[in-house]
Parts: structure tokens; C-alpha cells; sequence
């Protein structure tokens, strides 16, 4: 008898007692799940958990080592990744075995926005971030605004890292007010980084991914891009659009095997939200509105008794769009807004 003729037999026998143990509700022997993991039996071990079942110890483990780094080996690349959901996304990406291309303005202010932006410090904390999870890790300088500027960084993406699979369009900024207080200009810049900044994300990601033929586009819209709100106007109609254009995105890039997804998150507590100028125009008779009031006022609204969401939340609802979950999944639309939009038009 051969050695591999033998060992095909001993592999029979470790499957039929296997199933026996199951059948009876003892458990698996230790010492023959060592067996069936090492030598060349190991390399059987996936035919043998389709005989004994999806659900027997062979099969849990094997599970376990495949999706414990579910993006191994593939390169994420994010907008608005210094801080708040980008850099959640960036952390969650890194322990899942992706490697991370942080792409961020890093100016510390942007004209005709009311609240500071991230900074160059913040964009190498987050890279130092990344890093520390044990990810590989570019931090780039750039505008969402500037094409050129996203489509050489994509390129960087690949030269260090070898393909481009995942890009999530975050970068984003808000204003607050009546209709009639904005200026040309601070209308102007919300659409342009919100609307025209995410068009021209997937302009640079398209031809890449269509050479790949696959890719992952994940767009952050807003709970506002699902209805009307009259304190964030602007903010959400520029919203409304990334939906609309993530969706036009799907039927677009489908054929090339590109998804493109949003996630409409709630209130969240990131700097977006957190700062003077919008907690003043949230609460216009506080004396000292703080982020903590806000949510506590919107709580008794929502169906969840939570007035807010951590960045992690969203990074979490990002990372279904990015796994195996969604591998046929396009033009769809995930609200993370604590049941907020359960009374809206469905």
C-alpha cells in the first residue's frame, strides 16, 4: 500500500468516527483533529468538512483561520482618513489584514468652512495608528478636490502595494443655517467636496479597478440624504447626491465586476459635529452647548434610546460593504442611524 493510499484511508476513518462523535454529542478527539490538520491530511481538510458538515469542529476552525484577515493582502484606500470615520475605517481595514492608503486634506482649516479640519499632525498620528495594528501604511496629502492629486495617489497605491480593492469616499464637510444665510461660496464648497470630491474619487479608482476587474466602492452619504432637514440644508441635498451618484456608480461599473455601496450613518461623534460652530447652531439658547446635550436631546426620538454613534459603528457597516458578505451585493444602501429613518418612505 502506498503512503498516500494509507493516509487517504486514515482520513476516512477520522471522518466516519467524526461524524459518529456528532451523531452522539461526544466531542471530537484532540488528538485526531491534530491529525487532520497537519501533514497531508491538512491538505484534505476542506474536502473533509464538506462530507462531515458546515457545522463540526473542522469546519468552525477552518472558518476561523480563513476569515480572521478577510482583506488580506488587499489595499484600501480612504478618503478623509486622519481622523473620525476614516481613520476607524483605516483601523478596522489594518486588523483585517488590508493595507491602508490614508488620503487627507490635512490643511487644519478649508475656506468658508465654519470648524476646523484635520492637520498634518493628526494624518501621521492615524498612520502611526494603522501602523501599530501591524498594517502597512501611506498617509498622503491631497484634496478630494484635485483629480490629478487622487488619481497619483492611487497610483502610489498600487506601485507600493500591488492593487487598489477598496476605496471609501468619506471626505466630507457641513454647513448649518436657514436657507438664506449661505454664501455662494460656502454653498460652492460643500458640493464641491461632497458631490464633485466623490465623483472624482471614482474617476481615479474606475480605471484601475476596471484593469483588476474587481473592486469595492463604499460611499458615506448621511441619514440626512435620506430626507429633508431644515438646520443642515445644503449638507443634506449634497448628500441626497451621493446617493444618487453612488447608485449610477453600480449600474455603471457592475459589468466590471466594481460594487459600489453607501452607508448613511446618524449623528456621529467626530469632529464634523463636534465643534463651536455647529453645537451653536444645534442649540442656539445654550450658553455652553456641548456635543453630549445634542445627543441627549435627540434620543427620545430615535426607536433605540441612543442620541448618537461612534466611529466605529460606521467603520463596522463600511467593513460588511468590504468582505465577503456583499461579494454580489451593488447600488445599495445601508442606514446606521439608530432606527431614525424607520417613519421614512421605504
Amino acid at each position: 500500500m502506498t503512503k498516500a493510499h494509507h493516509e487517504e484511508k486514515t482520513l476516512h476513518k477520522l471522518v466516519n468516527r467524526s461524524k459518529e462523535d456528532l451523531c452522539s454529542g461526544q466531542p471530537v478527539d484532540a488528538g485526531r483533529r491534530e491529525a487532520i490538520k497537519t501533514g497531508a491530511l491538512g491538505a484534505a481538510v476542506a474536502a473533509a468538512s464538506s462530507v462531515i458538515g458546515a457545522g463540526t469542529v473542522f469546519a468552525q476552525e477552518s472558518r476561523a483561520v480563513s476569515t480572521s484577515k478577510e482583506l488580506a493582502g488587499k489595499t484600501a484606500f480612504i478618503t478623509g482618513g486622519a481622523r473620525g470615520i476614516g481613520l476607524a475605517t483605516a483601523e478596522e481595514m489594518a486588523k483585517a489584514g488590508a493595507n491602508i492608503v490614508l488620503f487627507d486634506i490635512a490643511s487644519g482649516q478649508i475656506p468658508n468652512v465654519g470648524y476646523p479640519m484635520a492637520n498634518e499632525s493628526d494624518l501621521q498620528s492615524a498612520k502611526a495608528k494603522v501602523e501599530a495594528v501591524g498594517a502597512k501604511c501611506l498617509a498622503i496629502k491631497g484634496d478630494v478636490r484635485n483629480r490629478r492629486a487622487q488619481e497619483s495617489a492611487m497610483d502610489q497605491a498600487v506601485k507600493n502595494f500591488g492593487s487598489l480593492d477598496v476605496v471609501v469616499a468619506n471626505a466630507g464637510v457641513t454647513q448649518a443655517g436657514n436657507i438664506e444665510e449661505f454664501s455662494a461660496e460656502e454653498i460652492s464648497v460643500v458640493f464641491d467636496i461632497n458631490v464633485a470630491g466623490i465623483v472624482k474619487t471614482t474617476q481615479a479608482a474606475a480605471p484601475i479597478m476596471k484593469k483588476q476587474q474587481a473592486g469595492r466602492i463604499i460611499y458615506v452619504s448621511s441619514a440626512l440624504g435620506r430626507m429633508g432637514n431644515e438646520l443642515f440644508p445644503v449638507y443634506t441635498s449634497s448628500k441626497w447626491a451621493v446617493i444618487g451618484f453612488a447608485k449610477s456608480a453600480a449600474l455603471t461599473y457592475g459589468k466590471d465586476n466594481i460594487l459600489c455601496n453607501t452607508v448613511c450613518p446618524g449623528l456621529v461623534h467626530t469632529r464634523l459635529a463636534d465643534n463651536e460652530y455647529i453645537l451653536k447652531k444645534m442649540l442656539p439658547n445654550d450658553p455652553n452647548p456641548t456635543f453630549d446635550r445634542v445627543s441627549e436631546m435627540l434620543k427620545p426620538g430615535n426607536p433605540i434610546s441612543i442620541g448618537h454613534l461612534e466611529p466605529l459603528d460606521i467603520a463596522r457597516a463600511i467593513m460588511f460593504f468590504a468582505g465577503p458578505a456583499t461579494a454580489k451585493v451593488t447600488g445599495e444602501v445601508f442606514d446606521i442611524s439608530y432606527g431614525s429613518t424607520a417613519r421614512s418612505i421605504a
